[in-house]
Formats: C-alpha cells, structure tokens, sequence
C-alpha cells in the first residue's frame, strides 16, 4: 500500500470519528477523538484539514484497531436498540 493511500485512510478514519461527534462542537470532538486514540489535537485537527503527510505503520494499525473497535461497538449499540424498538412494536401490537 503506497504511504498516500495508507495517510488517506488514516486521515478519513480520524475525519468520520470527528465527524461523529462534530455536534458537540469542533473543539471538543478534535479532544474527544485525540483521547479515543492517544493523538495529539494538533494531530487530530491536521488529520481533519488533510493535512498529513506521514503516517508510520504503527500509528496506522493503531488508529485502525481501535476504530474497528469503535465501530464494532456502535454496532452492537444499535442492535440493542433494535431489539428494544422491535419488542416495544411488538408489545404494542404495531408490527406490520
């Protein structure tokens, strides 16, 4: 994988988890997401910015395990809430 592609992926991995918590403001989703993943905000906000020029192997496979487990998380967030939305039609006699 050429090191644009690899800082391509790590930025846009950074942007959508800024992106998910922009509603706060950006300021605080730049800290959020720099504590989630033990960067710097300067980093973060680079990452944001597109900015960056190198990532090393080890920072990449670093942001990137611990966004699959972000989204794994999320994931199984949603589900309960499924499960939750879907007893509560059937407990209410609303399911098609």
């Amino acid at each position: 994988m050429s090191g644009s592609t690899l800082s391509d992926q790590f930025q846009n991995a950074i942007s959508a988890e800024v992106e998910a918590r922009r509603a706060r403001g950006l300021k605080a989703a730049f800290s959020e997401v720099a504590r989630l993943f033990g960067l710097t905000e300067r980093r973060v906000r680079a990452c944001w910015h597109h900015e960056i020029r190198r990532v090393s192997a080890d920072e990449f496979e670093a942001v990137r395990t611990r966004r699959r487990a972000l989204l794994v998380q999320r994931h199984e967030q949603l589900e309960r809430e499924m499960a939750v939305l879907a007893a509560t039609l059937d407990a209410e006699g609303l399911t098609q």
